[in-house]
């Protein structure tokens, strides 16, 4: 079967390799769509950064919709036919965090893509718990996003955000345009999307952003405190990854407000613990998600989230580096998602 394997850093390959087989709880998944996801790009760009050097070469992606056309031993409640999406961690379900349901923090995880192969792949194998079912109102292209609204999902639960809340959003990227969705749905007033792409911005107010505020058009910081009667958000989302916008978030956040740390970082970053400290502000981590990928179906089943504005191509899989991960790569403006066909 052809898989796009990851060599090196600006080394991915469209290769033959063998088609593997379901393990016991595990699916066989006959792949349709795959995302290219920021993790996808890090890696392309700037790798190896999570993935191991016992693991190269790998086949990247874990963003997928797909048919089940194999099952492990012992896979209950799915069937052979079954058009499925799902999400990307791999649990021991025996340390600590799994005994306490906390899935996404296991002690023992693996990821699809980056600690195991992954779905940018004819076929691929997966734990059959992170599946979901995708019923027939659900376009195979959304159903391709149900991953990073599951992370958008699990940060608004981090952040505790309650109706009437104002949600401040760092970045622009699809994590960042999947928050504003997120944010919305969970009944936030206002959501005011910090961005540095006028592009990706504009895309931004049509998904539900209140207000998009530029960084090219002065500090956030000020305009966030003019909107909020010089309060702040109540939570903030820190979407970007770069060392220092942790601190914006918490700056974008009133007093006793909570920024959630959602973004992955390359780098260490600096923190001014006193904004912390002397105004009991909450910082709170955002570890993927833990059952946020079946709300994310049920949310865009019943038409309370649409997550396909955000998809700016769809390219066959042969042509990923030339024409997805070089196009996210170089003109940032203009894409946000880019599909890969597999079939």
């Amino acid at each position: 079967m052809k898989a796009l394997r990851w060599h090196a850093r600006k080394d991915l390959r469209y290769e033959d390799i063998p088609e593997p087989s379901p393990a016991p709880g595990q699916l066989k998944v006959k792949v349709s769509l795959v995302g290219i996801c920021g993790t996808d790009m890090t890696e392309y760009a700037h790798g190896p950064v999570m993935i191991p050097a016992d693991k190269v070469p790998l086949t990247m992606g874990h963003e997928f919709i797909g048919h089940v056309v194999a099952l492990g031993e012992g896979v209950e409640g799915i069937s052979i036919g079954d058009r499925i999406s799902g999400v990307g961690y791999w649990y021991c379900g025996e340390c600590y965090c799994c005994k306490q349901g906390y899935y996404n923090t296991c002690i023992n995880q693996g990821f699809t893509g980056l600690l195991t192969e992954g779905c940018m792949a004819e076929y691929f194998v997966i734990p059959a718990y992170a599946c979901y079912q995708v019923p027939e109102n659900v376009s195979d292209e959304a159903a391709a996003m149900v991953e990073p609204l599951a992370v958008a999902l699990h940060a608004v639960h981090q952040g505790k955000v309650r109706v009437g809340d104002t949600v401040a959003i760092v970045g622009d990227g699809t994590i960042g345009l999947c928050a504003v969705l997120a944010a919305r749905v969970a009944g936030a007033s206002a959501v005011y999307l910090i961005s540095k792409h006028r592009g990706r911005g504009d895309l931004g107010g049509r998904l539900g952003a209140s207000e998009v505020i530029y960084l090219s058009d002065g500090d956030p910081i000020q305009r966030i405190e003019k909107l909020t009667d010089g309060i702040g958000a109540d939570v903030a989302l820190e979407c970007v990854g770069n060392p220092d916008t942790p601190q914006l978030a918490v700056n974008l956040t009133r007093r006793h407000g909570t920024a959630v740390i959602v973004g992955v970082f390359d780098n260490l970053g600096l923190l001014d613990f006193n904004t912390l400290m002397f105004t009991e502000r909450t910082m709170v981590g955002n570890s993927i998600y833990i059952d946020e990928g079946k709300t994310a179906i049920d949310l865009m089943a019943d038409g309370r989230i649409d997550p396909t504005p955000m998809i700016t191509s769809t390219v066959p899989l042969k042509d990923a580096v030339a024409r997805g991960f070089e196009e996210l790569l170089n003109n940032k403006e203009s894409n946000i998602k880019v599909l890969l066909r597999i079939s």
